[in-house]
């Protein structure tokens, strides 16, 4: 039995509503949390001594398990001015990719959210939270079980080392596991494929659809009428060599954080196995940006947050708090409606597959 159309209306309008405020709040933190990143560096003594480190050589991933080390001759605080400035980069693609973060939000109550096709700054805030939500289920649920997470273990106690440590990651780990590990291949793919089309002739236009894929996977493929979400929306507009290449990449993202001897345990494996999993779609639907910008929320935000209420309390302590409540609650809201759409979507089906072969129950 299904509810009146006026009642579905309402809930539909109340939860756009919910998801606006949730929207609007997350992407103000965000903001001032990369604002305060590089104050928060540089204006305090811990910061300062950091920023004065020197770097000999870090090392760099590519297609998952190669590691490839760069001398270099930077300091500590230049490498974390460029590490942001990437943030800064994403942040500002993001929030004028797909029809921009502003227009998205005044038509929020008008129209639904669609992946791929939705600004993602405004998609973020959902996805992250629900992500970090089943996390931490999943994580309380093996616990429970004696299957143990674990924590990243770090050689120093500074705060400001740790945080350009965890900044670093998220460009690196996208780089290393979707960047050249699932926007390369496709490219490589669909060269192949359309290794007779003119708008791919030539070095140079090689040359710019394998760039191009290793930057937004579905604006290659759709540069060329390939399998794309633009055409056929989500999870169609992703095809089975992509689900391919985001399954093998999450799972050794899930190893990877096990076997890396950082202080991860097994139960790791699993977490950072969705984790994985839903930077890579995000990478298939958005591009680089995308992934690397939610992986930045897990290891930047929180990070940058905590540390501002620990150095100047008050208005930043209740911020911090402020933000991991809401990223809590809606994150148990976007979970429960994603699992309740799942569950109608199955039921539609197996309702469209009995109902279209009513013979098959009079079968013997």
């Amino acid at each position: 039995m299904s509810l009146p159309k006026s009642v579905r209306s309402s809930l539909t309008m109340a939860g756009r509503a919910l998801a606006l405020l949730v929207v609007v709040f997350s992407v103000v933190t965000y903001a001032i949390s990369l604002a305060v990143g590089p104050i928060l560096f540089f204006s305090t003594s811990d910061g300062l001594t950091a920023a004065a480190q020197r770097i000999d050589v870090f090392l760099f991933d590519v297609f998952m398990i190669v590691v490839i080390p760069i001398p270099t001759n930077l300091s500590l605080g230049a490498l974390f001015i460029g590490i942001w400035g990437i943030f800064v980069a994403c942040f500002l693609v993001a929030s004028v990719d797909k029809d921009n973060f502003i227009t998205s939000v005044k038509g929020a109550l008008a129209k639904s959210t669609t992946l791929a096709k939705t600004n993602f700054l405004f998609v973020m805030p959902l996805v992250a939270s629900g992500l970090i939500y089943a996390t931490i289920l999943i994580s309380q649920f093996q616990e429970a079980q004696g299957v143990q997470t674990g924590s990243i273990n770090f050689q120093t106690t500074n705060p400001y080392v740790i945080l350009t440590e965890l900044s670093f990651a998220p460009i690196q780990e996208e780089f290393a596991f979707r960047i050249t590990s699932i926007g390369l291949p496709l490219a490589l793919l669909l060269l192949i494929l359309y290794r007779g089309d003119p708008r791919i002739s030539g070095a140079k236009g090689k040359l710019k659809l394998i760039l191009l894929g290793m930057a937004s996977p579905e604006r290659a493929k759709s540069s060329l009428g390939y399998h794309s979400m633009a055409s056929q929306g989500f999870p169609r507009g992703i095809s089975a060599v992509e689900w391919v290449f985001i399954l093998l990449t999450s799972s050794m993202f899930g190893l990877a954080h096990f076997l890396s001897g950082a202080g991860w345990d097994v139960g790791k494996v699993s977490t950072a196995f969705l984790a994985g999993f839903v930077f890579a779609i995000m990478f298939v639907a958005y591009g680089a940006y995308a992934s690397i910008l939610l992986h930045w929320f897990f290891n930047y935000y929180f990070t940058v947050l905590d540390q501002a209420a620990t150095v100047y309390g008050g208005v930043f302590n209740g911020l911090a708090n402020a933000a991991e409540l809401t990223t809590i609650v809606a994150g148990a809201i976007v979970l429960l409606a994603f699992l309740l759409y799942t569950a109608y979507r199955i039921g539609s089906y197996l309702a469209s597959r009995v109902i279209g072969h009513p013979a098959n129950s009079a079968t013997v």
